[in-house]
């Protein structure tokens, strides 16, 4: 058919003319369907993802649960005295933070981060408190003097250079960078409280914030500037 506005000539199955986008006029012995044109893309990937994590999260949940489960009755026949499968409870919820808010989930990587050293802490606390409780002559300040700094290290120069890395997309990651590094001071204020015991690794920490925040607040000072004045609504 042939489309009277602009005189060209249609051939695909369409009511609409594909140039102008005015009505064609069909002659009646035709039968064409017509389909309004999407105002919206299709959701349809977005709603695939969403199940596919749904279901890759309950699969991880039941295997987790499976194994502790099994973990219970073990520890109690063969080690009564040690109380392991709390440990294997802790690694199976770093595992599902693992799971479903690093690998799976669509946030930052700040946010990211900050849950996978939550987790680690946390697995180190547990396995901290069971061997002080448990364990002869054990000393229970390995995690602050240690542990905690080289999560906090580890975690900042991650951030760090991801921030170097990522130039055209620093306006998502500059405040979540600098949000990281200054928990790196953290262990320096814990020494000062006398929680820690050996300072070696919270100095280390607290060099490496220093060092990546003024790398941030020089090169990306403007990036910077700008995203607080949008978080503060100045």
């Amino acid at each position: 058919m042939r489309c009277k506005y602009c005189n060209i000539e249609v051939s695909c199955d369409s009511k609409i003319c594909p140039l102008c986008h005015e009505k064609l006029v069909i002659p009646d012995n035709l039968d064409l369907s017509y389909e309004t044109p999407k105002a919206y893309p299709d959701k349809q990937k977005t709603v695939r993802k969403a199940k596919k994590k749904l279901s890759v999260t309950r699969l991880y949940i039941s295997i987790a649960l499976t194994v502790f489960l099994l973990s219970v009755p073990i520890n109690l026949l063969t080690t009564p005295n040690l109380y392991w499968f709390a440990i294997v409870a802790v690694l199976g919820i770093y595992g599902l933070i693992l799971v479903a808010n690093t690998i799976l989930s669509n946030n930052g990587i700040g946010i990211k981060i900050f849950w996978q050293g939550v987790g680690i802490l946390a697995v180190l606390l547990t396995i901290n408190y069971l061997l002080d409780k448990q364990a002869p002559e054990y000393s229970p300040t390995w995690v602050w003097d240690y542990g905690l700094p080289a999560i906090l290290i580890i975690a900042s120069i991650t951030t760090g250079i991801y921030t170097a890395i990522a130039l055209k997309y620093w306006s998502s990651v500059v405040i979540d960078t600098l949000i990281i590094s200054a928990l790196g001071y953290l262990p320096i204020i814990l020494y000062a409280c006398k929680v820690i015991v050996h300072p070696a690794l919270a100095i280390t920490a607290t060099c490496v914030s220093t060092i990546i925040i003024i790398f941030v607040c020089i090169l990306g000072r403007k990036t910077l500037i700008s995203e607080l004045k949008k978080k503060f609504h100045v």
